[in-house]
């Protein structure tokens, strides 16, 4: 499950909850990662993001956050 807190450069927040990660519920081992690309309808060409990802352990089904911290989107427009 994902988290997401959304700003854009107006201020406006969004917050987003959802399963999965675009569609997907990967499964990892110890040390494995997993990496994705998705989008963002932003109002504004510059915002920022950060959430949580909730986790369970296959071995005894405890559930666990992980932490996204906070990073900045531009548009490409606006890297001129």
């Amino acid at each position: 499950r994902r988290h997401w807190f959304i700003w854009d450069s107006n201020g406006t927040i969004r917050e987003v909850e959802g399963e999965g990660v675009i569609g997907q519920q990967p499964v990892l081992a110890p040390g494995q990662k997993h990496e994705y690309a998705s989008w963002c309808d932003l109002t504004t060409g510059i915002g920022r993001m950060h959430g949580a990802f909730l986790m369970r352990r296959d071995v005894d089904g405890k559930e666990f956050q992980v932490g996204i911290p906070q990073f900045r989107m531009v548009a490409p427009m606006r890297l001129n």
